[in-house]
């Protein structure tokens, strides 16, 4: 679990200074950053969706997880979540900026693709953390970016960050041949899918919101769905 703390541990590092640099820069610049962000969420994103080879995979695991994220009301406990933080923090130099969209796109950001899966499974396997640590390191990079931008939300990825590679790391000796280079294509994939809906938001491109947070479980289930459909295409 080394590797997992250091991650976590820079995402936190990176919060505090962006929000820091975030308190000297003019509501214009920040408005730029944003954008910018935004931009670079959806290259993110083409670059992680461009490619896959299995394009049903992506849909349906897009409109499962979509109606799975909806049914429990995530995209409405995350807006519960965020207005609770914003009105402790609003009086303070921490306070406003945008948690709900913050928090989703960095916990996506940070957690979703091949370095994650594949580290997290090589720190549980093979105790090997180095992967891991790498992408702290870029972690720690990205998190003073979009928190200077975005606010107080992005920091708090650190706890999907430290519960998603931490299921992962404790779980790899389990369920790490599920884990093969389709399962971790069809992720990235899928989460390409949402960063590209994160970029939108952040763009302020529709007048109404793509609800990403519910989307979500979409990103776990190419795990249940590239083995399913490689047994029923055997069979067939």
């Amino acid at each position: 679990m080394l590797g997992v703390a250091v991650n976590t541990l820079l995402v936190i590092i990176g919060g505090f200074l962006g929000l820091l640099l975030r308190s000297r820069m003019k509501p214009e610049l920040v408005n730029t950053l944003i954008s910018a962000m935004g931009l670079v969420v959806i290259v993110i994103g083409v670059n992680s969706a461009a490619g896959v080879a299995d394009t049903l995979a992506v849909v349906i695991c897009m409109a499962v997880g979509a109606v799975i994220g909806h049914c429990i009301g995530i995209d409405d406990f995350f807006d519960g979540l965020g207005e609770r933080i914003r009105k402790k923090t609003e009086h303070t130099r921490f306070g406003g900026g945008r948690f709900g969209e913050g928090f989703v796109m960095a916990s996506v950001l940070f957690t979703v693709g091949s370095m994650t899966v594949v580290g997290s499974v090589e720190a549980g396997i093979n105790h090997d953390c180095t992967l891991l640590i790498t992408k702290g390191v870029l972690d720690l990079v990205s998190t003073v970016a979009f928190t200077a931008a975005m606010g107080i939300g992005v920091p708090f990825a650190f706890l999907t960050v430290f519960a998603v590679e931490g299921a992962l790391t404790l779980l790899a000796s389990v369920v790490s041949p599920l884990l093969g280079a389709d399962v971790v294509a069809n992720m990235s994939a899928v989460g390409g899918a949402m960063f590209i809906g994160i970029g939108i938001n952040l763009l302020n491109i529709t007048e109404k919101k793509i609800k990403v947070n519910d989307m979500i479980p979409a990103v776990l289930l190419p795990v249940l769905y590239t083995p399913l459909a490689d047994w029923i295409g055997g069979l067939l």
